[in-house]
């Protein structure tokens, strides 16, 4: 009897603590822009950006777009962090992580709670720094060109596309970590620390090869190191990301839960079909034609 009324006190304990996790949408900070760049939140107006209203803080579904030369410095509510340069653009399409203790954040330099993320990443160059993310989150990256799966690493993909050729050239650097990149024929590539894949060609057939790092991605990951070493402790700071974390209601989170489980799951590349209005009502028409002559008659 002892044992049954213990291990059903066990058993109200774990419920308890289950219904007390809260999921809410994450939050972003941008901290620095350089040029022309663009930022989009959820259901709001498009923003050009200047350096003099940084940082601003944001929840975290955003869309970004940069010109040439142009760059952004973000960072999560997840300790992620994000640098992006243009010309070309990014979005958070899904942010979603337990809400995080204000304890647990500053015990620790890793993320206080689990996250899902995913980023869809049209072209340009990112650069992401998921070092800190617990072993249970996920982080996901859709690309024209195939999806990446990251994890406890610190990685940058540049993406250019040649729009009179449509040939896609594109380069993925694994700094530190591991990342998993496959392409939209299904196969998988796996690069440690140091290594570097590019592949030209159409979206679907592209060339792949490994090579070493190139001058340019040095330079770009030099200047992301400098930026996360400069905002160092604002990053750190929890308190920023508070007023931007968004509860999810049970009804969305049940709803939701099920199609991103399938999509981190599977290797097939999701399928979205979206609604188009109704066409406007069209003036039917009749055409006549004219009978044939006596040349065209004798011809048939």
């Amino acid at each position: 009897m002892t044992r049954a009324i213990i291990a059903f006190a066990a058993w109200l304990l774990c419920i308890s603590s289950l219904t007390a996790v809260e999921r809410v949408r994450g939050g972003l900070t941008l901290h620095e822009v350089t040029g022309q760049v663009d930022l989009k939140e959820l259901g709001k107006d498009v923003t050009r950006l200047s350096l003099g209203q940084m940082p601003i803080t944001t929840m975290g579904l955003i869309e970004c777009e940069a010109r040439s030369g142009s760059s952004a410095f973000f960072t999560a509510s997840n300790r992620t962090a994000i640098y992006f340069r243009g010309s070309g653009s990014f979005a958070v399409e899904r942010f979603e992580q337990v809400m995080p203790q204000l304890a647990d954040w500053n015990a620790d330099t890793v993320e206080a709670s689990q996250s899902w993320m995913i980023v869809n990443f049209r072209g340009g160059d990112l650069i992401v720094d998921n070092r800190n993310m617990l072993e249970s989150s996920q982080f996901l990256v859709e690309t024209p060109i195939g999806r990446l799966a990251t994890k406890g690493s610190l990685w940058q993909m540049r993406i250019l596309f040649e729009r009179r050729s449509q040939i896609f050239d594109f380069t993925i650097t694994c700094a530190e970590g591991r990342v998993r990149f496959t392409d939209l024929q299904g196969q998988q590539y796996t690069l440690h620390t140091g290594q570097r894949l590019g592949g030209v060609g159409s979206r679907m057939t592209p060339s792949i090869e490994v090579g070493e790092n190139t001058k340019r991605s040095l330079e770009q990951m030099q200047r992301y190191q400098h930026l996360a070493s400069q905002y160092s402790a604002a990053t750190n700071n929890l308190t920023q990301y508070l007023g931007h974390l968004q509860v999810i209601e049970q009804t969305a989170r049940r709803t939701s839960a099920l199609p991103l489980a399938d999509r981190l799951n599977s290797a097939r590349r999701p399928i979205v079909i979206e609604y188009a209005k109704e066409p406007e009502p069209v003036t039917p028409f009749r055409g006549e034609v004219k009978p044939p002559s006596a040349y065209q008659a004798d011809l048939f």
